[in-house]
């Protein structure tokens, strides 16, 4: 035994020594196995793998780990003990990506956990295209796309033939720009067109048109007999699906944005109860007068959004004799609901309300314009007395909780709290965020209820609602630091770094000696550009915990943002190494001493760290660049020189390209950019990146620090900018931003942006070669790209081989000598395809040493037919390519390949 722990000992002071030392990791990975320590075997032995480099190593011995834990947990979960399958293999899974057998048995563990969303990222690991466990999910996805909506539009209709179909379309186009600004793909709203007894051919207008768009859900209902509009639309929200309400007259229309304005507002402000937008009156827009125009947008219904718990508490629209047929019952329900619940109001016209003969826009033409009252006002009027008294009555009622339909007592926010939680167990983030919106609106005083939204919005990206949340925990706790550091770390994770500074430094003044607000406070002021400052604030988080990792490679990055001189660049190499001491898998750690080692002179040893980073983390892009700028320099020499820096007044910096984004995604963010800067006559100027050398590029490198810009600032204004629309110009500013929605606002620089990425002279005769031998394959090229390596999380979901298949098999048999070429990350892949004999990448040419994607890219940008993945990598490349017929993508709803446009579609799904 003492033997044993003076072996153990042995190889840990190795590692204190030399923590890349390969063989006493795997020493110590053999000894935790022996001793019935699976996971901690597990992590040893891969950190020995990525040292050693022999993957076939690695694969024998964590299948020993991997496999009776395996078994174990299938015997648990047939004796229906769940909790205590997930409790032994979960641990393994934190450590290794779960695939093929571990991937399915996990994925069926989470399946019955009711985590879908996990166990369709694990089948996709899998592997396994036929069984149980995808047929499962396939009928899950298909109830969700079914009845997951966001809410219901109620169209009632007497006597709208001509219009029917108008509005209709417009509620079709608001939902696809809602689905494209919101990046919400298969968003849902339901439609409800609710037939009055109509005499005409409204309905049978209606129902051909509901037939025509099968992929929207609509539901026609009509009564037996006229009831008046208000009467009408009660019963459209009786049948509605979803949590909000809209009410659209069938002769009015929806302006695109009407959908994704109203539900960003209601999502991102939980407190209140409706929303109210600007409209449109016609052909007399421009003469309403101020007050006609607030009055009649505060009651008329076509403008508004309301919650449906909201509805149903004021009793809907009153359906009392006097207000039927259609008198002022809108007027009663706008006064009811603004009675009871707060509303926001948005000045943008997103609806158009039309005038046509005998309706009420109509019979008030004359006094909205500033002229006389209109007949029906000038004479005295029994009925409107009546409605008048009616109308106070519910008022009153609902002023009091009294009469004859009280509201439903609302659910305590506990148990929305408690049924929010059990959601984000159950991987379902957004029923879970619809749950604790209803907590925050019951208990708007609950940290506990914000502190959850904030989290949850933070995981889907609603960076709105989740900003307003840590906001509301901040202000509900003044005096805890711990509070304004959460509100911090998410600002700074959405680029806002002045105001992250102002709350880090105010957190700093309640926990002075709070090492994590130390280190995100001096990581900030690394971001905002004053890397001096920074550094002491860096150093005295080091004093307060001198054994985290992350502050000493933060401290060794900040070394490399001021500039090395020999006393720097040993303090940077010193910090970074006593980074890898504190924490061996450290991204930061190893790219900051490879960048420290690539600054010194010494590409041999920095080509270890850059290599090292990527194992330690394969999906951050600053190893990649760094291999990736090692290599091309190795093998072709330095890129082309840097063109002088522009005068101030002139400048535009992009910092962070090649840290934020891979290839593909570098590419769009280099090419937006470039116009922008050619636009308004800026010179871009870039660190280090691949397209110096493949594309021939000379921008001037970055010059003195300028004042960077939140990612969302840029992204909103050059888009602006591009699409048309004025604005501030960004001069001397430092800006980045991914560019990953719709592509629309590029459009017009399509031959632009192209003729920015021709292969430059270093790499021209390759690509030529390359393309004379693809077309040599065939005489239509059909490129695949099958992404698996580094997605399978979030946003970056994978499609299985199998839609792809079935989109083969159906444009095979008419193509003219097909050849199939296949780009991906996992030759794996390429089984599945076997019958078309696929061509790769090792077909086709020698790889370029640090561009080895290179053959792949070329290929996409290349072939006659393309089918691209989830990723801005393969969707760039169509938007490169010329000769390309044909363009699909994965589409989740339809769990099939859909066609899809370069130039007018988002980059992500």
């Amino acid at each position: 035994m003492t033997d044993d722990l003076d072996w153990v000992n042995t190889h840990r002071r190795a590692l204190a020594a030399d923590p890349a030392e390969a063989v006493s990791w795997q020493r110590l990975a053999l000894e935790a196995y022996r001793a019935g320590k699976g996971p901690q075997a597990l992590s040893l032995f891969i950190r020995a793998a990525w040292l050693h480099g022999d993957g076939a190593a690695l694969e024998r011995q964590i299948e020993g780990v991997i496999t009776p834990a395996l078994n174990q947990a299938v015997v648990l979960m047939q004796s229906g003990r769940v909790d205590e399958a997930a409790a032994l293999i979960e641990p393994l899974g934190e450590i290794v990506a779960p695939r093929d057998d571990f991937a399915h048995i996990l994925g069926v563990l989470r399946l019955v956990q009711g985590r879908d969303a996990e166990a369709a990222r694990l089948h996709a690991a899998s592997r396994r295209e036929e069984s149980g466990l995808g047929v499962a999910l396939a009928g899950i996805a298909r109830h969700r796309a079914d009845y997951d909506f966001i809410g219901t539009v109620v169209i009632p209709v007497y006597r709208m033939e001509d219009t029917i179909e108008r509005a209709l379309d417009s509620v079709l186009a608001a939902v696809r720009y809602h689905r494209a600004r919101s990046g919400q793909a298969d968003a849902q709203v339901h439609i409800c067109v609710v037939d009055d007894a109509s005499p005409d051919d409204s309905a049978a207008r209606a129902l051909r048109w509901a037939r025509a768009h099968a992929e929207l859900s609509v539901a026609i209902i009509a009564n037996n007999r006229n009831r008046g509009a208000g009467r009408t639309r009660n019963v459209g929200a009786a049948a509605a699906l979803g949590r909000y309400l809209w009410f659209l007259d069938a002769d009015d229309h929806y302006l695109e944005p009407h959908l994704f304005l109203t539900i960003q507002a209601l999502d991102e402000a939980p407190e209140i109860g409706f929303v109210r937008t600007g409209m449109i009156f016609d052909s007399i827009d421009a003469e309403v007068t101020p007050v006609w125009r607030q009055a009649s947008e505060n009651c008329y219904p076509g403008n508004l959004c309301v919650r449906r718990d909201c509805h149903d508490r004021i009793g809907g629209f009153p359906e009392e004799a006097p207000f039927h047929p259609a008198v002022a019952d809108d007027v009663a329900y706008g006064r009811a609901l603004h009675r009871r619940f707060d509303g926001l109001k948005l000045s943008e016209k997103t609806v158009h309300y039309t005038m046509r003969p005998g309706n009420a826009l109509e019979r008030q033409r004359a006094e909205m314009t500033g002229g006389a009252l209109s007949t029906e006002r000038q004479r005295p009027d029994n009925r409107f007395v009546a409605i008048e008294l009616l109308t106070q009555r519910r008022l009153y009622s609902l002023a009091t909780d009294a009469g004859p339909r009280p509201p439903p007592p609302p659910v305590d926010a506990a148990v929305w709290l408690e049924k929010g939680k059990e959601l984000i167990r159950g991987q379902q983030p957004e029923p879970a965020i619809a749950a604790l919106v209803r907590a925050a609106a019951l208990d708007p005083a609950n940290s506990t209820v914000w502190f959850e939204l904030g989290l949850a919005a933070n995981r889907l990206k609603r960076d709105g609602l989740a900003l307003r949340a840590f906001k509301a925990v901040a202000s509900l706790h003044p005096d805890a630091g711990g509070a304004r550091f959460n509100l911090a770390s998410l600002r700074f994770e959405q680029g806002a770094f002045d105001p992250a500074a102002r709350t880090l430094r105010e957190a700093l003044a309640l926990r002075p000696e709070h090492g994590g607000t130390l280190f995100l406070l001096g990581r900030t002021e690394r971001r905002r550009g004053q890397a001096g400052v920074a550094r002491g604030i860096l150093d005295r988080a080091v004093r307060v915990e001198p054994d985290r990792g992350e502050i000493r490679a933060e401290l060794a990055a900040v070394a490399l943002d001021l500039g090395l001189d020999l006393g720097r660049a040993t303090g940077a190499v010193e910090h970074a190494r006593r980074a890898l001491t504190l924490a061996p898998d450290l991204f930061d750690g190893h790219s900051a001493l490879a960048g420290a080692l690539e600054t010194l002179g010494r590409p041999d040893a920095a080509l270890g760290g850059w290599e090292r980073a990527i194992r330690s983390n394969p999906g951050r892009a600053e190893g990649f660049t760094g291999r990736a700028v090692n290599l091309l320099t190795r093998r072709y020499g330095p890129p082309p020189l840097p063109a002088p820096r522009a005068e101030a007044g002139r400048r535009l910096a992009s910092t962070l390209l090649g840290r934020h984004g891979r290839f593909g995604n570098q590419l769009l963010q280099y090419g937006v950019l470039r116009l922008y800067a050619a636009r308004h006559g800026l010179t871009l100027e870039v660190p280090p990146w691949p397209g110096r050398h493949l594309y021939g590029l000379d921008d001037p490198l970055p010059g003195p620090a300028l004042p960077r810009l939140p990612e969302r600032e840029v992204e909103a204004s050059v888009m602006a900018s591009l699409g048309g629309v004025g604005g501030e110009v960004l001069a001397d500013r430092d800006v980045t931003a991914y560019f990953c929605g719709d592509t629309g606002f590029l459009a017009p620089y399509r031959e632009a942006f192209r003729g920015v990425f021709t292969p430059g002279p270093q790499i021209r005769p390759w690509a030529d070669a390359l393309t004379t031998r693809l077309r040599a394959a065939g005489s239509t090229v059909v490129a695949l790209h099958i992404r698996r390596g580094d997605f399978g999380w979030g946003p970056f979901w994978m499609a299985p081989e199998s839609w792809y298949l079935r989109w083969l098999d159906a444009v095979w048999p008419s193509l003219d000598r097909p050849a199939l070429y296949v780009a991906t990350d996992d030759p794996r892949c390429l089984s599945a395809f076997a019958a078309y004999r696929p061509l790769c990448a090792r077909d086709l040419a020698e790889p370029v040493p640090g561009a080895e994607f290179l053959t792949d890219f070329h290929v996409l940008c290349e072939a006659d037919l393309v089918a691209v993945s989830n990723s801005s990598f393969s969707f760039v490349a169509t938007m490169l390519n010329r000769r390309a017929r044909s363009t699909v993508r994965p589409d989740r709803t339809r769990q099939a390949l859909v066609p899809f446009a370069p130039w007018s579609a988002p980059v992500l799904l």
